[in-house]
């Protein structure tokens, strides 16, 4: 029973440390999922979704509000009926980690928020699965984009 608890004294103090050393500001918590996008439209959004063949099926939108140090939020919509698997992909320069909400989802993914991006530029992702074919897979991706 000794040996547990040393074990589990030097996990916790392990990931103290670890906390402790992070730089301020650059936790992952900085991404997070969203039910309504705050701000207005980044200028050239709404892109659409592409497959091989050029045949395009929804859309990746990608907003800014100024609150918080500046913010960035993205949402993939599928504008077909039913649930298909789709996702959407967030990740800002100089901000550690990134924001994905991935799944089977009847209306949009997302969204993906980030705050603190004031400075930086935002590289965006989404994709929309329709069925098990190459052409039934959408897909865009942007960036550097929103920059500033």
């Amino acid at each position: 029973m000794r040996r547990i608890l040393t074990l589990a004294s030097a996990v916790a103090l392990i990931g103290t440390a670890v906390l402790a050393a992070a730089p301020a500001g650059q936790a992952a918590g900085r991404y997070s999922i969203v039910s309504t996008c705050p701000g207005s439209m980044v200028s050239g959004f709404p892109k659409t979704l592409h497959n091989a063949v050029d045949e395009t099926q929804g859309t990746v939108e990608l907003r800014y509000s100024s609150a918080n140090g500046s913010t960035n939020c993205a949402k993939v919509y599928d504008n077909a009926s039913g649930k298909h698997a789709m996702s959407v992909t967030m990740t800002v320069d100089g901000i550690p980690g990134s924001g994905q909400d991935s799944g089977t989802f009847e209306t949009y993914a997302g969204g993906v928020l980030v705050t603190g991006t004031n400075g930086h530029c935002a590289h965006v992702s989404g994709t929309l699965v329709m069925g098990t074919h190459s052409i039934d897979h959408f897909s865009f991706s942007s960036g550097p984009v929103a920059c500033g």
